[in-house]
């Protein structure tokens, strides 16, 4: 969340392009806060072409019919990958297979503060990772790991749901002021 995930996602695909690799960025449908066919980075505004997919399936699907076509894929990279259901981690597992290096970002943390969706496997099994922060925008701190969802200028409950798409209600903050009202105390 206002991290730079997507920024980094773009600087890594325009060096491919540089490169004169092949390039495929995939992100869910269901992101549509800017361009549908596009990902976009909040600091500066800058993009990249995406192929929108429902679900990891899909994401194979087209795939294969570019390498059935005889395309050649130099690397994947994958936008907002927690938003996908738990089969992007054999999506994922079928892409390094055919022999396509795969790169993704996505929130480790829901904004209740746990792990969001399969994000925790994809980082266990994942070789490298890079997990940048962003700045508390209550204290101005650059360790601003969680993503406060506000409803009405209030925290949102722990019972809301987990996906709500739309920035407008989400602010980066620190732990030390990351508030989720409702939600259970951990057990010791």
């Amino acid at each position: 969340m206002k991290s730079g995930k997507t920024d980094l996602l773009i600087s890594r695909a325009e060096r491919l392009k540089i490169a004169k690799k092949n390039v495929i960025i995939f992100k869910p449908s269901i992101d549509d806060r800017w361009d549908k066919n596009f990902i976009v980075t909040r600091f500066n505004n800058k993009s990249f072409p995406a192929t929108p997919v429902r679900d990891p399936e899909e994401m194979i699907q087209v795939v294969i019919e570019m390498l059935e076509k005889g395309n050649k894929i130099d690397e994947i990279l994958i936008d907002e990958a927690q938003l996908f259901d738990s089969s992007i981690v054999g999506a994922i597992q079928i892409l390094l297979e055919l022999d396509i290096p795969v790169t993704y970002a996505g929130l480790a943390t829901d904004f209740r503060g746990e792990p969001f969706g399969s994000m925790p496997t994809l980082l266990a099994l994942s070789d490298s990772i890079k997990k940048p922060t962003a700045i508390c925008e209550v204290c101005g701190e650059d360790e601003a790991t969680r993503t406060q969802r506000l409803i009405n200028g209030h925290p949102a409950n722990y019972t809301d749901p987990i996906i709500l798409i739309g920035d407008n209600q989400y602010e980066a903050r620190c732990v030390k002021h990351h508030e989720v009202p409702g939600k259970p105390k951990p057990k010791i």
